[in-house]
């Protein structure tokens, strides 16, 4: 079976200067990354801070080199795919859209940039291109000549999810789009985002920490932690029936509209995890509400890519009645 993309082994360390006179540490943001995505699907890429997931999306990108390990595209190594070709497939769109857009660039300047790098079509032929792009995120034809401060945060985002699009790429990076917007806001673009995945066929990794933006958005889940994927599965497999401790206290750290309900405790204390030093067996035990002595020991066999699972010793069959 073929992927549009998969990722094999990946792995990104960095060294950290810990001081003056201390020797650097190293960092391990991924630790063994696999992952696959078929065209016209939604992989969600979800964890807490730290977890790995923005390093994951700019070795995605191209932006940052692995450690170890490969990201195929279509089966080819993004490191042997020239620049310019990469770019045509694989477009991002960032998590706060102001910084990302160029303040002295009209709107019109910004969403043709792409095909202008490329050398597509005549200065008329790009601008018409902009313009029926613009026109299918929602952005009126009057905003061809603002720039990005005078635009709203929403607008602002339509505004780099068209810019994305220019190129008719095949796969979209999605990095937490949504986080920097209104609740409000944050609805309409996931639900244009939905649209256009719909009426052009796209492919996305959206990576994001709101739990209930992946659930309406994606077809399959992974979940990080320490930078290693801990659960995969289909949307309803990991919402319904959760097998990593990790995913259920993320689950059940969902905010709730009901005041009476209060802040939900999750029962991980309040130790964060440190990728400076991972601790030995489960990098997940030193929080684990319902962590036993082989946790402590033996490190969880890694999430098989394509049956999906948990890494967790509560899920391996031979010890769940030991649990």
């Amino acid at each position: 079976m073929s992927y549009l993309l998969e990722t094999v082994g990946l792995t990104r360390r960095f060294q950290v200067g810990q001081g003056m006179f201390k020797p650097k540490a190293t960092l391990h943001a991924l630790n063994g990354v696999d992952l696959r995505l078929k065209k016209g699907q939604v992989l969600g890429i979800v964890g807490e801070s730290g977890c790995g997931k923005s390093t994951l999306a700019k070795i995605l990108l191209g932006l940052l080199a692995p450690s170890e390990g490969s990201v195929l595209l279509d089966g080819k190594d993004i490191g042997t795919i020239g620049r310019m070709d990469f770019t045509r497939r694989v477009q991002p769109v960032f998590q706060d859209p102001f910084s990302s857009l160029n303040p002295r660039k009209t709107i019109a300047d910004i969403v043709t940039m792409p095909l202008r790098v490329h050398g597509i079509g005549t200065d008329a032929e790009r601008r018409k291109r902009a313009a029926g792009i613009m026109d299918m995120v929602g952005l009126p034809a009057r905003f061809a000549e603002r720039y990005p401060k005078e635009l709203s945060g929403g607008q602002r985002q339509r505004v780099a999810i068209a810019r994305a699009l220019v190129m008719n790429p095949d796969l979209i990076i999605c990095d937490e789009p949504t986080s920097a917007l209104d609740a409000s806001v944050q609805s309409q673009i996931l639900n244009l985002l939905m649209d256009l995945k719909r009426e052009l066929g796209l492919t996305y990794v959206f990576i994001s920490h709101n739990l209930s933006v992946v659930e309406h958005l994606v077809d399959q889940v992974a979940v990080m932690y320490l930078g290693r994927v801990v659960e995969l599965g289909s949307t309803a497999q990991v919402f319904d029936a959760p097998q990593h401790p990790y995913t259920r206290a993320l689950l059940d750290s969902a905010l709730t509209v009901a005041p009476s309900l209060g802040v939900p405790d999750i029962g991980l204390g309040t130790a964060f995890p440190n990728p400076l030093a991972i601790p030995p067996g489960c990098p997940f035990q030193p929080r684990c509400p319902r962590a036993f002595d082989l946790c402590s020991r033996v490190r969880p066999h890694p999430v098989d890519v394509a049956l999906g699972g948990a890494a967790c010793h509560l899920a391996e069959e031979p010890l769940r009645g030991a649990a």
